[in-house]
């Protein structure tokens, strides 16, 4: 996927901002893209907001969500090894971190899902290939210098960049804009580090409206004037945002703190904002690594435990969910200065109310490593960002598909995901889309094996009205739209099935 911007949606927005700031970039309807109804524009929930946590440097996994009781851990790490005794326990035969006393009852309240060893194929040790396999969503053997995050929000923002939306469309919190908001329509975060020295910086200063000259130097000026375009247009907002919006506690005085308690004034001031991007660092523990990775969980703790109650407190929990990701975890032993070198699999975390809390997956196994000697990921990291998208943000399984140029089954994370984890084989049948239907509905379904399938509709006495769709289909999301004229008002099946046995069934209702 190249990043390169549409120079026709570039030059029009050119115009668009030669008429003045003033007039406000963000009531511009941007007919050219027409009306496009929610579902088709990614099907996002309204309000929804997803703030994530990148743990720079590659977490110890291992230390983090402990397998105390497996007396492998232990001879693996006879000096940083984390006794049972010591840290919080969690569920079978799993403990937490000692530090991380906020998130242990947060846990206990059924508000952190934890998804044991995500990876994927082929793992990439080098913190910058490795950070941008996870910013882009590719496999090891692909480069892509487009985020998932950017290819999501160009879904939701499909006017983007010839109309920019009212509120900013992802917020970073930093200085440098990271890959996983960039799309080949341009950049889709505004960064900063303090709201009010953002919009002092900014205050002021007109938007560049001359049209940059049709050379490969006047495509790279072009992103430059998006991004100062952007810029002057949000300054204002996120600073009416974090005056509007409150603190109802006290934060850490941490860098990670003072990060939360900037979202937490924004989401409250009523930015739109669905999503956010945090750092913290420090995870690259080679050499004695049980203090410094100590005070990385305290810290984390800490402030996400605050924003948790700060949330709650406010009302506004229930829209919110954290997720934390690092471009890798560590070898399993330990190395010869108190520390561990760059590994492979890891835990992630997953913070708020709509979250089905516990242990997601199997316990790490230290009998069956990679031929490295280290932990074999059990999850592709694909299916976490992919239930995320669908089943906290909303988007259809189509989209969702086009984004990762693959279909990865979800995981049970949240209270609207599948109950179970994903067999061997299975299929996925989405609720029709509109139901009721009048004139037409869109049938969704995911196939993650290779398979012959029916799709058909059913009256509710199991007799087959008609066969909608069949066939050998690889691997991959479909779609089929199915006209209902002719049919009488009233309750149907819609069935999916395939020559290996699954089948599933959703309601249609005809009006």
């Amino acid at each position: 996927m190249k990043k390169q911007m549409n120079r026709k949606a570039f030059l029009q927005q050119m115009a668009i901002l030669s008429g003045g700031v003033g007039i406000g970039l963000g009531t511009v309807t941007g007919k050219a893209f027409g009306q496009i109804p929610a579902a088709y524009a990614g099907n996002a929930e309204a309000g929804k907001v997803l703030v994530i946590i990148q743990l720079g440097g590659g977490n110890d996994g291992l230390n983090t969500v402990i397998p105390a009781e497996d007396d492998l851990y232990h001879a693996a790490r006879p000096n940083i090894s984390i006794k049972k005794d010591a840290a919080l326990k969690l569920d079978q035969g799993m403990y937490l971190h000692p530090s991380a006393v906020g998130l242990k009852k947060l846990y206990d309240e059924g508000q952190v899902s934890i998804a044991q060893n995500i990876g994927y194929p082929n793992p990439n040790r080098s913190h910058f290939r490795a950070t941008d396999i996870w910013n882009t969503g590719s496999d090891a053997g692909t480069l892509w210098d487009e985020g998932w995050a950017g290819r999501y929000l160009k879904t939701r923002y499909p006017e983007f960049p010839i109309a920019l939306a009212k509120h900013p469309m992802a917020i970073q919190l930093g200085s440098v804009e990271s890959l996983l908001f960039q799309s080949d329509q341009g950049g889709f975060s505004t960064v900063f580090e303090d709201p009010n020295l953002f919009y002092q910086l900014v205050s002021g200063t007109p938007a560049d409206t001359d049209i940059p000259p049709a050379t490969l130097a006047g495509d790279e000026l072009g992103f430059l004037k998006q991004i100062a375009a952007a810029s002057v247009q949000y300054a204002g907002v996120i600073r009416d945002g974090a005056t509007k919006g409150k603190n109802s506690l006290s934060y850490p005085t941490s860098n990670l703190g003072r990060q939360f308690s900037i979202v937490s004034k924004l989401i409250s001031g009523g930015l739109e904002t669905p999503v956010y991007l945090l750092n913290i660092g420090g995870f690259d523990t080679h050499a004695n690594q049980l203090t410094q990775h100590a005070n990385l969980w305290k810290t984390i703790s800490e402030a996400v435990k605050t924003f948790q109650v700060d949330m709650d407190n406010q009302n506004l929990s229930d829209r919110i969910n954290i997720m934390t990701f690092s471009e890798f975890g560590r070898r399993v032993n330990q190395n010869g200065t108190a520390g561990t070198d760059h590994g492979t699999a890891a835990p992630m975390f997953f913070i708020g109310k709509t979250v089905r809390g516990g242990l997601i997956g199997a316990n790490p196994n230290l009998k069956a490593l990679d031929n490295n000697g280290d932990l074999k990921f059990n999850y592709d990291y694909r299916q976490v960002y992919s239930t995320v998208l669908r089943d906290h943000l909303g988007l259809d399984n189509v989209r969702t598909q086009q984004i990762f140029n693959s279909t990865f089954e979800r995981l049970p994370i949240y209270k609207n995901s599948p109950d179970a984890l994903p067999e061997a084989v299975s299929i996925e049948l989405t609720s029709p889309w509109p139901n009721p239907a009048t004139d037409n509905t869109l049938l969704q379904f995911g196939i993650f094996e290779e398979a012959y399938i029916n799709l058909a509709l059913f009256d509710l006495q199991g007799r087959q009205l008609k066969l909608i769709d069949s066939g050998l289909r690889k691997v991959g999301s479909y779609s089929v739209r199915f006209d209902v004229n002719g049919y009488a008002s009233g309750h149907y099946l819609i069935s999916l099935s395939t020559n290996r046995g699954g089948r599933v069934t959703r309601q249609l209702v005809i009006q």
